[in-house]
């Protein structure tokens, strides 16, 4: 399925009376699980406890 393809499926699959914001967030939540994954298979992922010791990092900063 093309780029195009699933933008629009993603669209109809929403609720006749959503906005463009509904619109923009279901489409950039498709695209930051798409970079999630790419990311893992490229190796760059991690697990749950280094994204928390990496999240603790950013909340002391």
């Amino acid at each position: 399925m093309s780029t195009k393809e699933r933008a629009i499926a993603a669209i109809d699959s929403l609720p006749d009376d959503s906005d463009m914001a509904d619109i923009l967030r279901e489409i950039a939540f498709i695209t930051g699980t798409d970079e999630a994954r790419q990311e893992i298979a490229r190796g760059e992922g991690m697990d749950a406890t280094e994204a928390k010791a990496k999240l603790r990092e950013w909340i002391s900063e």
